[in-house]
Order: structure tokens, then sequence, then C-alpha cells
């Protein structure tokens, strides 16, 4: 084992802690840990048919909704996974379910919430699922472009329309003085609790990287903290163990940014074993189940009052009947909860800057540059017709199957039907579906266990398969 990691981690957690956590590193593979989509499945798993064959055996997790595996499925042959009844995420990574009570509080009636560095999704769909309510908005970011997709594609299974995901850097974010009620980082670290799963993480692991991402995390908090309103909760993580990236800064944050340090010690009976820590909690391996984790809570106190302006370079999102809203760089139609419907709009334009900022005009670009997610996509207009998009499939409250938009002079129809395991996973492999003679022409919503999958059009002797290509099962069926 790396000596410099060692000390490092003498200098960050009790020695007892250290001792069982170098000897777990040498141990087996952890279980897998799985979270049900709120949204998708019922309270009570036995009802959950589309769940019941990977959940045999398991164990409930201290987190709501979450368990461990018995053994380890083959998950991409699983349509419910592709379906978003679950997502797979270690167990550790769960702790926003310990400070619930918190960001709900500080969240209100009307809160909007950023996860800041959020990609591949796995605490924006958790932060969805616990705080989703009439009149909240989420946004989640990656400044990464290479890493949006899996983003995108993971919130698109849950199903919840009340969100907006960007591609922006946090400085650009922050020029939205005050618009935050809570802001989790979970920062770019050392990865530190990635080396049990990865041995390219324990062997690109140095003291210098430490040191890098540690300035790297202070710059990235620096440039967001603008954005978090007066009195809001900064939610600092990593999965990374050692102090520097950590509990230093933390430190940094309370004494140059202005914070107030709010500890959630109620967490330590609801996770035995989890490390308290001067300033924050850490999930070590070989003290709590999972790969490790760090989180401390943080409440902003400024003589500054944000503004919460938005200042959008012009419209981009028409508004049609009832939640409908039509994008005409893309030529596409969403749909947004009427509730947040028009905030989301204000925000998503600031963001994205309108057609009228100078970069481009109307028909300059056929794609938004930095909103990749507003709302669900419903389908992009074609002629009198709207070809149904692959989000809509999986949006969980969809109960119409006609939509009538006049303002388009244009209309979205298709049926419903129920697919066995083998026909589902055929379809998401993006293979021929040999439509049923029952099946009704024209687009089809294909469900596995009430799950929508996606979209066919049934031509009669033949279908056209509407997965998208990049999310096809690349696996051998």
């Amino acid at each position: 084992m790396n000596a410099d990691f060692c000390n490092l981690l003498k200098e960050s957690l009790p020695h007892d802690a250290v001792e069982r956590l170098l000897c777990a590193l040498s141990g087996t593979e952890l279980s897998p840990t799985i979270r049900l989509n709120p949204f998708k499945t019922k309270g009570d798993v036995s009802e959950n048919q589309c769940v019941l064959e990977v959940l045999k055996g398991a164990e409930e997790l201290w987190c709501k909704g979450a368990f461990k595996l018995a053994e380890r499925p083959d998950f991409t042959l699983d349509p419910a996974f592709h379906a978003g009844a679950y997502y797979v995420q270690d167990s550790s990574s769960m702790f926003p379910y310990l400070i619930a009570d918190e960001i709900d509080s500080a969240l209100g009636a009307n809160g909007v919430l950023l996860d800041l560095c959020a990609s591949p999704g796995g605490k924006s769909t958790h932060l969805i699922s616990l705080f989703a309510k009439e009149g909240r908005i989420f946004l989640s970011n990656e400044a990464l472009p290479k890493r949006t997709p899996a983003l995108t594609d993971n919130l698109a299974k849950w199903g919840v329309s009340r969100l907006i995901a960007t591609n922006r850097d946090p400085k650009n974010l922050g020029s939205l003085e005050g618009l935050f009620d809570v802001i989790l980082a979970d920062v770019p670290c050392s990865g530190e609790g990635m080396f049990m799963r990865s041995s390219d993480a324990l062997n690109d692991w140095s003291l210098r990287t430490v040191e890098e991402c540690a300035v790297r995390q202070r710059s990235i908090i620096s440039d967001i903290w603008p954005a978090l309103k007066e009195g809001g909760l900064l939610v600092y993580s990593t999965c990374t163990y050692n102090h520097k990236e950590n509990s230093d800064n933390v430190r940094y944050i309370i004494d140059e940014l202005g914070a107030e340090y709010v500890p959630v010690d109620k967490a330590l009976a609801i996770v035995p074993g989890l490390l308290k820590l001067d300033y924050g909690y850490q999930f070590a391996l070989g003290s709590v189940m999972g790969e490790g984790q760090f989180f401390a809570v943080l409440r902003k106190r400024s003589d500054v009052h944000g503004s919460n302006s938005l200042r959008s370079g012009g419209k981009i999102f028409k508004k049609l009947a009832s939640s409908f809203y039509f994008n005409k760089i893309d030529n596409s139609i969403y749909y947004a909860p009427s509730d947040v419907a028009e905030n989301m709009c204000s925000i998503a334009e600031a963001i994205e800057g309108g057609p009228s900022s100078g970069k481009r005009s109307d028909t300059a670009s056929s794609a938004l540059r930095y909103v990749k997610m507003f709302g669900c996509r419903v389908g992009s207009l074609k002629g009198s017709k709207v070809v149904p998009d692959a989000d809509f499939a999986l949006e969980a409250h969809k109960e119409l199957f006609l939509f009538r938009f006049k303002e388009l002079g244009a209309e979205l129809q298709f049926t419903k039907e129920e697919v066995d395991r083998e026909t589902a996973l055929r379809f998401l492999a993006r293979e021929n579906i040999t439509p049923l003679p029952e099946w009704k022409q024209g687009y089809v919503l294909l469900c596995y266990n009430s799950l929508g999958l996606g979209f066919i059009n049934n031509l009669g002797n033949r279908c056209n398969n509407l997965y998208p290509q990049e999310r096809r099962i690349r696996k051998r069926l």
C-alpha cells in the first residue's frame, strides 16, 4: 500500500478506523446496493412485480427504499433497470437521506435545488426522490460535456419532469445570484473511496493529485457561492478520505466565504460506524458498508442579499396549451409541471443566454448549447405529426395517449402494449420487433410490467424501433 496514502489517512481518521479501512481494501468485493424509484414502484416491495427478481434475498438498508442485494445480477439484461425502476448506487452515496430534514426545511415551499457536479446522476435522482414537491425545481449540472449524456439518460429514466439539466462551468452558474436554496457539491476528488473498485484509482493516486484536487475544490465552491441564497444550505461532499480535500476545505468555506457549520449528529444513530470529524462526517470502508463518502452541511451567512434576478437573453420556449412548451431551436415540444413551468423557463433561458444574445440567431443552431434537458421532451414536430421522444416513454405520470397542439396544427397519438422480457430486451437492443396482429398501427408505447420502455412505429407488417441508438444494449442477448 502507498506509504503516502497511509500516512495521510492517519492524519485524517481515527487510528482504529484507519486499521479497519486498510484491512478492508484487501478484502472481497462489496455486495451491490440499489435504490428503488418511488415514482415507479410501490411502498410494499412484494407488490413490485417489476423488481421482484432483483430483490430476491435482498436486505433493506438504513436509507428508505434502498437494499443490499444477495448477489450481483446482470443489470444490463433487466428491462426494469432500463425503465428506471431502480438505480444502482453505493450505499454511502445515499447520505442525503441523513440530512433530509435540513434540506427540506431550506427548500421550503418554492425552493430551487442545484446538484452542481451531477453526473452520472445518482445523487440527483435521490434528491428528486426525497424532495420533489409542488413548487420546487431541480437543476442538475455537469461541467464536462462527455459526462453529460450519462446524466440526462439517468434523469430521463427517473421520470420526473420538474428539472433542468445543464452543461455549464460553476463560475457561469455563479452569476445567477441568490437563485438556489440548496446546493449539493459532490466535487471532483482524488477518489480514495474508489480504491476497492478500481486499481487504476490507487495507481494514479499521489500527494500532488490530492493538493491539486483541494485547490480545484475551493475554486469550484468559491465560483458557485454567489448563487446560493443567504441562509441557504451548501452540502459539500467527496468520495475521498483525506483531510486536505474534506475537513480543511470545510474550514476554508467557513473562514473565507462566510459559512456556518451545521452539525447533523443524528446521522450517527442512523448509521452505526459513521465517523464524526471536527468538520463533517465520513463513511469509511471497514467501519460502515460502502466504499466511502465524506459530507458536511454549511449555511450561508453573508451581508450581501442575493438578488435572485434572472436575465434572459430572449424567449426560447413558446407556451402551448396546458403545461406544454415549444422550442423553435430544436423544433421540439416539452412538458413541465404547471406549478413551476414559468420559473423553469426563466432559469433555462437565463442559463442558455437566449437566441438574441448575439452569439447566434434563431436558426443558427439546431440545439441548445447549455441546457441539455428541460422537463420532459415530448417529441419533435414533423409536419402535422409529433414524433414521440424516448424520454416521454419514461415519464412517470403519463395517463393520456392523445395530445393535440392547436397552436402548431399538430398532434401526438399512440397506443400502449405490454411485452414480455424477451421482446423488451430485443427492443432495448434495437433489434427488429414483429408487431402482433392486435396491435394498432402508428406509434406504440412498449411497456414491461407496466413500466414504459420506449416507442415503436407500427407499420403493419413491420416496426420501426425508435429507441435511441446511443442507449441501446450492446451486450449479446
